[in-house]
């Protein structure tokens, strides 16, 4: 029997450095047998008691994360919705969680675990997957929740390739060779 496999979404803005701001929406895919390690993995990685987080670490924690994602066996989703009014924030969301969704779908991922957000915008969220599913832009076999990063390590993952990502997109140098190798991304109109 094949495991299902599932996803760990964030999502980040950036507007720095770029000729227009920019909404990221990301998906980090670790095959069932590879969670545990990656788990522990993260969780080595993390300097302080709280979650891991790319804007709070140093230049210097910065290289050992990203030599450290680049090894672990993942691919990684990036739905990059540009040019973006920074007032319509949920519209890029809901562009990019479709195309993001369309593309788990596509590699047959059955769960999607975004980083928890305010509880009126969860609600908002599942109401665009409803909506995605009901245009049948993404099966009912996707499903869609929310986790608490500070209980689940996996949601960090996601945010260091957000990081990342971001951070090459600001001073237009291409990603390290370990994560460009593993690493789709789509850019979408909002």
């Amino acid at each position: 029997m094949i495991c299902p496999l599932h996803a760990w979404g964030d999502e980040s803005i950036r507007s720095h450095g770029l000729d227009a701001p920019a909404y990221l929406l990301g998906a980090s895919i670790v095959d069932t047998d590879d969670v545990d390690a990656t788990r522990d993995v993260l969780s080595s990685l993390r300097p302080t008691h709280g979650k891991l987080h790319w804007h709070d670490l140093g230049r210097r924690q910065r290289a050992l994360v990203s030599e450290a994602v680049g090894a672990l066996s993942a691919l990684h989703l990036v739905v990059v919705a540009t040019p973006m009014d920074l007032h319509r924030e949920e519209r890029a969301r809901a562009v990019c969680l479709e195309r993001l969704g369309w593309e788990l779908a596509h590699h047959d991922v059955s769960l999607l675990t975004l980083e928890a957000r305010a509880s009126a915008l969860v609600a908002r969220d599942l109401r665009v997957v409803e909506a995605l599913r009901g245009r049948r832009v993404i099966p009912k076999t996707l499903r869609v929740e929310h986790g608490d990063p500070k209980c689940e390590p996996m949601l960090w993952l996601p945010d260091q390739l957000l990081g990342m990502f971001g951070e090459a997109m600001s001073s237009r140098r291409p990603l390290p060779s370990p994560i460009a190798d593993v690493i789709e991304t789509f850019t979408v109109r909002p």
